[in-house]
């Protein structure tokens, strides 16, 4: 009989948080962590990113490399951490107390909470901001009545996401995954005509220094920040699940978003300085 604690909660509400995920509740495979991972990482903010990576005086090519490195190494560190929450089936943050004792965990948890509760109040401002230009933009209403409208909204989705817990997460992030991939895709296809090759190509190449300096820029904004959460959804994978899979998926599903949009990113920045100068 399983030792494990269990935690009562009306039907369909999470009822976990930091304690260990019981064995009736672990389901899916590793493959499932992709759309979660890339839900999470997929936004046209990404775009932004190729912009401030030339702001360190490299070329688009040096640009290209150290933004795909740079997301790619970092988001398998996240998926190596992964690992960890499907092994213990607990939180990133709870695990860490192996590592730090409990006493010790409090520092790097202090942080960890910081860091989180920053990106989830830029992105709700930023989802908010882009909610009102977009309806004011297609003449539906503007001003601060549509901010605080959006902004319900927003914060409505986050509470209820965070209420009703994983299952209604994993199936909220796929379709996020899908709207956002195709809305990306919209808003590629109507920047496209601004890409000049030429001047792209033109752009000249910076010092090891400054592609060092845009290499460590590209990891801490892409995959160092999620390092601290990056087992807490592989905490409800089965204990046996491969870990390759786990690493995997976890670093194909937060990085093909971002790899794509700071390529397009650095083309459309080198190709006009005032454009990139609005990207950013």
């Amino acid at each position: 009989m399983s030792t494990e604690p269990t935690v009562d909660a009306p039907r369909g509400v999470e009822a976990n948080g930091i304690n260990v995920i019981t064995e009736a509740e672990r389901k899916g495979r590793p493959r499932d962590l992709f759309w979660p991972w890339c839900a999470a990482n997929i936004s046209v903010l990404g775009i932004s990113y190729g912009a401030w990576i030339l702001a360190f005086g490299v070329s688009a090519t040096q640009a290209i490399i150290a933004g795909v490195v740079g997301a790619v190494v970092s988001f398998v560190l996240v998926g190596l951490v992964a690992t960890s929450g499907t092994a213990a089936s607990a939180p990133t943050m709870v695990v860490s107390r192996s590592a730090f004792g409990v006493r010790g965990n409090a520092l790097p948890a202090v942080v960890s909470y910081l860091l989180l509760i920053g990106w989830e109040t830029v992105l709700c401002a930023l989802a908010t901001l882009a909610t009102a230009t977009v309806f004011g933009r297609l003449g539906w209403g503007s001003g601060n009545t549509t901010k605080v409208l959006a902004f319900l909204v927003v914060a409505a989705i986050i509470v209820f996401a965070g209420v009703f817990g994983f299952d209604v997460i994993m199936k909220l992030q796929t379709f996020l995954t899908l709207a956002l991939a195709v809305l990306t895709a919209g808003y590629i296809a109507l920047t496209w005509s601004h890409i000049s090759l030429d001047t792209v190509g033109a752009v000249p190449s910076g010092s090891t220094q400054a592609f060092i300096g845009a290499l460590i820029f590209a990891m801490t904004g892409f995959g160092l920040g999620w390092v601290n959460s990056g087992g807490d959804y592989a905490r409800y994978l089965p204990r046996t699940s491969s870990k390759a899979g786990v690493v995997g998926w976890t670093t194909i599903g937060a990085s093909i978003a971002p790899v794509i949009l700071v390529f397009y990113g650095v083309l459309l920045a080198a190709s006009d300085a005032e454009l990139s100068k609005g990207v950013s």
